[in-house]
């Protein structure tokens, strides 16, 4: 079925309305040899008074088609454009065939030079359109294929008339064969300069992406030194805090010691920061490399929760520990897997009061892979639905006034996702707003039976 709005129909339309007046030089060229094969200049004028109106009709079909404005008008002004074109072709393969069968052999000659021609012509303006180009090129195939079974006759043309004839008809076929060289020339000109064009744009978008990886590598690195560097000292700000904490404590000066207390617990809380962005600028500048060896699972989990515990008794939460018998053991780089599951750890204590954390990790077969499963589960405020998804952001919050109070920069779950990537596993996130949340860290339990495209493609 045609398409009448489609651009490969009206590229079509175009390209008849435009090739008019070459088509009635052309035309006028065939009219010539007809009259001297036919030794009757009535009967090529006639065929071309006959072509050229159902030419100019052609015309102002294809301008009416292509001037429709709205589908309705659009398709009515295409069907008659289609059969006006089938019916001048029509003319122009009639003529072949009288050709063939008055003309005697200069005729059958001719007339064969006009529906080739009449194919050319179907193939130069309508090759976009397939299902029009069929149509389009079935008068002259047909011509063709009934020119074999006309009887042979001798015609009335002597041999100077004969030559003439059929010197017109070669003089239009070549024409139509080196406009359609040209246009085909031109054409492949066009997709050369358009390839070329696209693989410059390309090579520059190649560039410039190289150009922000090395800027974001080296934002990177400047990160990592800058933070390493700031530990060094904050770390002595602790140390000092908690001797001077200590001192006045045994002097009995409380308020003082209290001031003391919070000088150390606002410095861990910047050192908490700036190990946050000493990690994500790690990864992002290429040095996550996995340092394997064997891990306790269930050490690794209780030193995570150790680490959180002040944290969950001053929001008066309870943390409890669950490790099944065949999850006790894992062969994975343990930092990583610490980092990200204190992460987790650490955003249950945060938004949950009054609470439960369930900490559990399990032993699961996978694609008849083993699987280590650690879920963190907590009874604190929940996210919706909608903001889910956006929990893995870096530099993200969700927004609102619980999440705002309770500060941070929005890095630690990022942080523990892209550490679960380059273990080759992932964190799944449920949660029911208003009932808690779950975020669940798969991992291969041993890391030697995850290939590397396993981890490219979890990082990705």
């Amino acid at each position: 079925m045609l398409k009448f709005q489609d651009p490969t129909m009206l590229s079509a339309a175009r390209g008849r309305v435009s090739s008019l007046r070459w088509r009635f030089t052309i035309g006028a060229l065939f009219a010539m040899g007809a009259s001297f094969v036919l030794v009757s200049a009535s009967a090529g004028v006639g065929w071309y008074l006959a072509f050229a109106l159902a030419m100019g009709f052609d015309h102002m079909l294809g301008r009416s088609y292509l001037e429709a404005r709205g589908e309705s008008a659009r398709a009515t002004a295409g069907v008659l454009f289609v059969w006006g074109s089938i019916f001048s072709l029509i003319i122009f393969a009639a003529m072949a065939v009288a050709l063939a069968a008055l003309g005697g052999g200069p005729g059958r000659v001719l007339g064969v030079l006009m529906a080739a021609s009449s194919l050319v012509s179907v193939m130069l303006f309508t090759f976009q359109a397939p299902r029009f180009m069929l149509m389009s090129a079935a008068p002259a195939t047909v011509a063709l294929l009934v020119m074999p079974f006309i009887p042979f006759e001798s015609g009335h043309a002597d041999a100077l008339q004969g030559a003439l004839g059929v010197a017109c008809g070669i003089v239009g076929f070549l024409a139509y064969i080196g406009r359609a060289a040209l246009n085909n020339t031109k054409m492949v000109a066009g997709w050369k300069a358009a390839n070329q064009a696209a693989k410059e744009r390309q090579l520059e978008a190649e560039v410039k992406r190289a150009e922000a990886e090395e800027a974001n590598r080296a934002k990177s690195e400047f990160l990592a030194v800058m933070t390493h560097e700031l530990r060094t000292p904050l770390n002595a700000v602790i140390g000092y805090a908690e001797i001077i904490n200590e001192d006045l404590e045994a002097e009995g000066r409380k308020e003082l010691a209290e001031d003391a207390g919070r000088i150390t617990a606002s410095a861990r809380h910047l050192l908490g920061l700036i190990d946050q962005i000493l990690n994500m600028s790690s990864i992002d500048a290429g040095h996550e490399g996995l340092a394997l060896r064997d891990v306790s699972v269930r050490k690794l989990i209780e030193d995570t929760v150790a680490a959180a515990q002040a944290d969950a008794q001053e929001n008066s939460n309870r943390i409890s520990i669950r490790v099944a018998a065949d999850a006790e053991r894992a062969y994975t780089d343990g930092n990583k897997l610490a980092v990200s599951l204190a992460a987790l750890v650490s955003n249950a204590v945060k938004f949950t009061s009054n609470g439960l954390i369930a900490v559990t990790a399990e032993r699961e077969v996978v694609d008849g892979k083993d699987v280590l499963t650690i879920a963190v589960s907590d009874t604190g405020i929940g996210i919706e639905a909608e903001n889910l998804p956006r929990v893995f952001m870096p530099f993200t919050q969700i927004e609102s006034g619980a999440t705002r109070s309770k500060g941070g920069m929005g890095l630690g779950l990022s942080i523990a996702l892209r550490m679960a990537n380059a273990l080759g596993g992932d964190i799944l996130a449920t949660s029911e707003f208003g009932s808690g949340s779950t975020f669940t860290l798969r991992v291969p339990l041993r890391m030697a039976a995850a290939s590397p495209a396993q981890h490219t493609a979890a990082a990705a």
